[in-house]
């Protein structure tokens, strides 16, 4: 079998669910902007869920409510506002492009240490 073509388009749902997806199976308390960029990579065909995912069952975890981290829901709420407020709308190319870099800084920010 070949290997997949990576997804022109993504559904912004999609990315949020994966995303909430991929922080659950890892046992964070929050979504992340690296969950969120991980979600990207899965759903666009450049890594497999079990590339990213953790090894924490979400039985472990039932119950326990998932937070997101402050800045990436400023970044979500804005993105979904930008889509329209459509739960359908797709990000293809340039904005798909756009929302990595912006999540990639959120990302970079995260790790540093702090001072």
């Amino acid at each position: 079998m070949g290997q997949a073509e990576p997804a022109d388009a993504l559904r912004f749902l999609d990315i949020l669910t994966t995303a909430s997806s991929i922080a659950r199976s890892r046992g964070a308390d929050a979504v992340a902007a690296v969950h969120v960029l991980d979600a990207i990579a899965v759903l666009a065909g450049v890594a497999v869920a079990d590339d990213v995912s953790g090894s924490v069952s979400p039985l472990a975890r039932a119950g326990a409510g998932l937070a997101v981290e402050a800045r990436v829901q400023v970044l979500t709420q804005r993105w979904f506002a930008r889509l329209g407020n459509e739960a359908g709308a797709q990000l293809e190319g340039k904005q798909l492009g756009e929302l990595r870099r912006e999540l990639e800084a959120l990302a970079g920010e995260t790790s540093r240490p702090k001072s």
